[in-house]
């Protein structure tokens, strides 16, 4: 591995790689969460026979017990075609009209010293489409989705017939991801919006970024940003300088601070 250069060192730990999360981390479209939230429940009522008076509860028990539905779903020994529900859930977003390129992402991803890698539990086909239309898809060194996650659980004989799907927040994943690419939990900067995926990569020692409008105390999180934009006014040895002259909100943006900084 090549020697990390000193401006990488943050909190008095050397950093060599981020895991980013895609949806509502990167982007915030809210009409999004919510298309997908109704694509899913309808096709629990349509296609696994689940009650209208029921699905709500049910997707609700499922996501927080298991972190996605789906996983929740197979989890428990639904029989549904994985293929098929990505499409959909995802196929009728419209993203021509919903995602739009984001100069200050793409500066702010450019920017960083750091090898950047996607981590996200949607399906890989969505989220290329998220980044060709943000205008990021050439920005990060790997992009782990659902299919090649699965992938590595399958090579490391974690997804087994009692567990047949693998995504954040579970442990295994950080922990095979940050094997395949060679990064160490020391080494390593996760940034999600979700606080239960944070939660579970802060137990490994990964340190952690929250995208959250909350100024709520939150478990696991090292930092807590607004957007991901905020990165370089709030960890500044990991970017080189930002030209605030090529986006005209960037003076806006940066001037932010972490709305909670924990103790390192």
């Amino acid at each position: 591995m090549a020697p990390i250069a000193a401006e990488n060192v943050v909190y008095g730990r050397e950093f060599a790689h981020i895991l980013c999360d895609l949806d509502d981390c990167l982007y915030r479209i809210e009409v999004i969460p919510q298309s997908v939230a109704q694509n899913i429940k309808r096709y629990m009522v349509d296609k696994l026979g689940v009650s209208e008076e029921a699905v709500h509860d049910l997707c609700r028990e499922l996501y927080h017990g298991y972190g996605t539905t789906m996983c929740g779903l197979l989890s428990q020994g639904y029989q549904l075609d994985v293929d098929d529900w990505h499409a959909a859930v995802h196929d009728s977003l419209e993203y021509d009209t919903l995602l739009h390129e984001q100069p200050l992402t793409r500066q702010v991803l450019a920017l960083c010293n750091l090898q950047k890698h996607l981590l996200t539990n949607a399906d890989c086909r969505h989220a290329v489409k998220c980044l060709k239309r943000l205008g990021i898809s050439d920005c990060f060194q790997d992009i782990f989705c659902y299919e090649n996650v699965q992938e590595l659980g399958q090579q490391a004989g974690i997804i087994t017939a009692d567990r047949p799907v693998l995504c954040k927040p579970s442990k295994h994943v950080y922990q095979l991801v940050m094997e395949r690419i060679g990064a160490t939990a020391s080494s390593t900067i996760f940034i999600d919006d979700s606080p239960r995926n944070i939660a579970a990569a802060h137990e490994l020692g990964i340190f952690t970024v929250l995208v959250s409008n909350s100024a709520q105390h939150v478990p696991g999180a090292d930092l807590v940003v607004r957007r991901f934009e905020e990165l370089p006014a709030v960890l500044p040895q990991l970017f080189a300088p930002l030209n605030t002259a090529a986006e005209p909100h960037a003076d806006e943006v940066l001037a932010g601070v972490p709305i909670r900084v924990m103790a390192a």
